[in-house]
């Protein structure tokens, strides 16, 4: 009866361990998160690799958050770059060295486009998540 006993509480603690590390994340870019909306300006705002872990808007506004890969660095440097790299002028900084955001723009067809990247040292995703807030105007 003890063996049964101790099998069934290894067999809980590995269940429970397997719980508690698939929770914490990985570093992973496979995809496997959700998709951007049909209409989201891809070919014009280059993102961070990574897991996107919500993505909502249409028409003119879009919000994206990616968690990327910690070993990748500074989300939001890298974010910066990037759009830096594709013709993107920063406009301005904000906030503290926790939580930053950059907001830069970009001339596209006759219109502008506008991505605010930030980034928070609580955000639920860990410290290598970048939030998009991205606009189009005329």
């Amino acid at each position: 009866m003890k063996s049964l006993f101790r099998i069934c509480a290894i067999l809980v603690i590995v269940l429970l361990g397997g719980v508690a590390l698939s929770a914490c994340g990985d570093d992973s870019s496979d995809g496997s998160g959700q998709s951007l909306p049909a209409d989201f300006p891809s070919d014009d705002v280059p993102l961070v690799e990574g897991n996107i872990l919500s993505a909502s808007g249409e028409g003119d506004s879009w919000r994206v958050t990616i968690q990327g890969n910690a070993a990748d660095g500074n989300p939001l440097a890298n974010a910066t770059k990037l759009l830096e790299d594709d013709g993107y002028e920063e406009s301005s900084r904000a906030g503290d060295a926790a939580n930053q955001t950059v907001l830069l723009s970009k001339s596209v067809d006759g219109g502008t486009l506008w991505v605010r990247v930030g980034v928070s040292a609580d955000a639920a995703g860990g410290g290598a998540t970048a939030f998009y807030e991205v606009m189009r105007t005329d």
